[in-house]
């Protein structure tokens, strides 16, 4: 009885177990022909993840499988998932599958778009497996192949897999074409291009934009135009990509016309080709159409292919930035900091110069850079540039030793050697100016015409007009901004006719001045008494080289006619100037001239438009009390201190400088009576001990030696500055 129950519970049991396990079998799974397009439609979707556990459940998978997963790995350059596949399939198929043309092919594109040169042993391995299997005749493997040659730097093997191809098409002769260009070697990718015509290939809208942006990088916009007319043939300048390579080559060269030409004949405009308008209107200085572009985009472009991306922001910020628009400019900046733009490496760096461009926002501009993910020497340049326009010195140049111990340093290019050096200049560094200078020929920079004439301008206005002499006497090729700086320097030191000279030779060679140039000649004219000249220089800025004359130029000219004594002149000239022009400072130079020649009714009719200019300025208030002290008017000039004093107008002490210190070598700034420094009672114990020792050698008898005091004095001066400096900075 007892085995009996046992027996049937036991079978009962059994009957349980079988009932369960019935009802929890899962479902048959879904047959190929529903798998697949789902993992196609996963890996479109891009999601990878959700593709591969979908793969990886698949009860069958054939080389069309593989080859679905390798996209995905391709498209997001997933080069080790595509090497992990690859060998799963070698693994689990016959060898037939793994040289099958279109699976190499991806695994080679996923190669290429990694972009990352470390992956070239494995790029060399599976070129041998393809050899091997011969696979590499297909012109689908051997053009992917190519292409990751090309993009990991070994442009040699790239040529010599094309070249053996047995068979091109124009997918590879595209390939070959945007390779060359990449690798800056633009006229071989226009051979290759011609060659590609001849060969009888069909040429499809990738291969005739990948020739217009070797025409464009090349700088042959003759050529650009030639194939611009081949494409017009062909109907295909109106397909989005050749339309926006076109709007780009005019856009380079300042044809706007052109550019917009281009994008008209696109049936609807994307998002790249507004940003290629947007931009070129600011390359060219078309900064206030350059905005009204962006506002018509975002007006009539309801597309989402239309939207505003991050390289759109970063163009229409920089015409913000241009023509110091800081409110839409901190607009802009609100929305791509809302689309998650901000960040980005070109919002940032438009958005530190529109800060750095603007009074007072120095400090936003350093928290952008700071906040950006990813800084490059633009970035790093355009802080820089920032601090030296407001004369912060030691910050500079304390951000220029950061970027340099940065984790990835950019090296410090044209933009960033001239802002240090124009610091360099202000304060007069002279051996920080060589540093600089040194570092130049290093970066093999000196020879760039932005950072020459930075070096001139350093050397001179740090009184050394002869190492500014060598370097641009060793310039390698001929440019206005190197002329004007040495056209400058050469009159701030009073050299008037060397300045002239050097004018002279620049108009013959065929350099054409601008309005800085003509600042330094009608200067040079001043230093030199050339007052006939000066006159025939400014009315030959508009007559001869289509300059308008500015107020700059006009100051310098009351200057002139103030110093040679020809008052009424003078006062003609102002009276020419347009309106809005007439500034404190001209009519302060007519006061100068009319203080020195003690010229009273003038100068006071000059003060008094002066002070209506600029009501806070001292210098009308300090000219007319030298004037009325120069006639004994004590008790006149004594009134125009009084009114200063009630106006609350303070003259600008002038500030010297001096350079101290051994390596770490800072500069100083001081007043007459400073007392601002920590240590001054040293520095002035030390002025009265030069004092001294200056006392003794000028009233000492010839026949004493003071050899020995002398050089005790000397001594302890030498120990004294050690000990004292180096001064604190401005």
């Amino acid at each position: 009885m007892a085995g009996h129950r046992r027996l049937r519970l036991i079978c009962l049991r059994r009957s349980v177990w079988t009932a369960a396990v019935g009802h929890d079998t899962p479902p048959p799974p879904p047959p190929m022909h529903e798998l697949l397009p789902r993992l196609k439609q996963l890996v479109r979707a891009g999601r990878r993840a959700d593709a591969t556990r979908l793969f990886d459940g698949m009860p069958h998978r054939d080389e069309v499988c593989y080859a679905t997963l390798l996209a995905g790995h391709a498209a997001a350059g997933d080069f080790p998932g595509a090497m992990e596949l690859f060998y799963r399939l070698r693994a689990s198929s016959p060898p037939r599958a793994a040289a099958d043309s279109f699976v190499l092919s991806l695994v080679f594109k996923s190669c290429a778009a990694a972009a990352d040169a470390g992956f070239l042993p494995d790029a060399a391995s599976l070129h041998a497996f393809a050899v091997r299997s011969s696979a590499v005749s297909s012109v689908f493997v051997a053009t992917a192949l190519a292409d990751v040659y090309a993009k990991a730097g070994c442009l040699g093997l790239a040529l010599k897999v094309f070249d053996e191809m047995p068979h091109k098409n124009v997918v590879s002769w595209t390939t070959l074409i945007a390779s060359l260009t990449r690798a800056g070697r633009r006229h071989d990718a226009l051979r290759r291009f011609s060659d590609m015509r001849t060969s009888g290939v069909h040429c499809d809208s990738y291969a005739y934009a990948a020739a217009l942006t070797a025409c464009t990088d090349a700088g042959l916009l003759s050529r650009g135009r030639e194939v611009h007319a081949f494409c017009a043939k062909l109907g295909l300048d109106s397909m989005p990509y050749v339309a926006n390579t076109l709007a780009t080559l005019y856009a380079r060269y300042s044809d706007i016309d052109g550019a917009l030409a281009a994008v008209n004949r696109m049936a609807t405009r994307d998002v790249a080709a507004w940003t290629t308008v947007i931009a070129a209107y600011v390359q060219t200085g078309r900064a206030k159409e350059a905005i009204e572009a962006f506002v018509r985009m975002v007006r009539e472009e309801s597309s989402p292919v239309a939207l505003p991306n991050e390289y759109t922001y970063a163009a229409v910020i920089a015409a913000c930035a241009d023509i110091a628009w800081v409110c839409l400019g901190e607009q802009l900046h609100a929305q791509a900091a809302r689309k998650g733009f901000a960040c980005g490496r070109s919002v940032a760096n438009s958005l530190v110069t529109l800060y750095t461009h603007a009074a007072g926002c120095l400090s936003a501009a350093d928290a952008v850079f700071r906040e950006s993910m990813v800084k490059d020497v633009v970035s790093w340049s355009a802080i820089i540039s920032g601090y030296a326009q407001e004369g912060l010195a030691e910050d500079a140049f304390a951000l220029f030793r950061e970027m340099r111990h940065y984790s990835r340093y950019p090296r410090p290019n044209e933009f960033t050697l001239a802002s240090l050096l124009s610091v360099c200049a202000t304060v007069a560094a002279l051996d920080t100016g060589c540093q600089l200078h040194a570092l130049a020929v290093a970066a093999g920079l000196e020879h760039h015409a932005m950072v020459r004439s930075a070096l001139i301008d350093m050397y001179g206005k740090s009184g050394s007009m002869l190492d500014a002499d060598m370097v641009f006497f060793h310039r390698a090729k001929d440019d206005v901004v190197s002329w004007t700086a040495m056209i400058v320097g050469h009159a701030e030191h009073g050299h008037g006719k060397k300045a002239l000279e050097l004018f002279k030779e620049m108009c013959r060679i065929g350099l054409k001045p601008d309005h800085v140039t003509f600042i330094g000649v009608l200067n040079a004219c001043c230093h030199a008494g050339e007052v006939e000249l000066g006159l025939r220089y400014l009315n030959e800025m508009n007559q001869s080289y289509g300059l308008h004359p500015a107020k700059e130029h006009y100051g310098c000219v009351v200057d002139l006619l103030g110093r040679a004594g020809r008052i009424n002149e003078a006062e003609e000239v102002i009276r020419k100037m347009a309106t809005n022009e007439r500034d404190g400072v001209v009519w302060t130079s007519l006061l100068r001239a009319c203080s020195a020649l003690g010229e009273e009714e003038t100068g006071r009719k000059a003060a008094e438009r002066a002070m209506e200019a600029e009501p806070w300025g001292a210098g009308a208030h300090v000219a007319m009390a030298n004037l009325y002290a120069s006639k004994g008017q004590w008790h006149e000039a004594a009134q125009e201190r009084h009114m200063m004093k009630q106006k609350g107008v303070v003259k600008g002490a002038g500030w010297s400088s001096i350079s101290v210190g051994g390596e770490g070598r800072r500069v100083g700034v001081f007043v007459a009576s400073d007392h601002t420094h920590p240590k001054d009672s040293a520095i002035y114990s030390m002025l009265e001990l030069i004092y001294y020792g200056a006392g003794m050698a000028r009233h000492a008898h010839d026949q004493l030696d003071l050899g020995s005091d002398l050089d005790m004095m000397i001594s302890r001066k030498h120990r004294l500055h050690e000990h004292l400096f180096p001064f604190s900075g401005a």
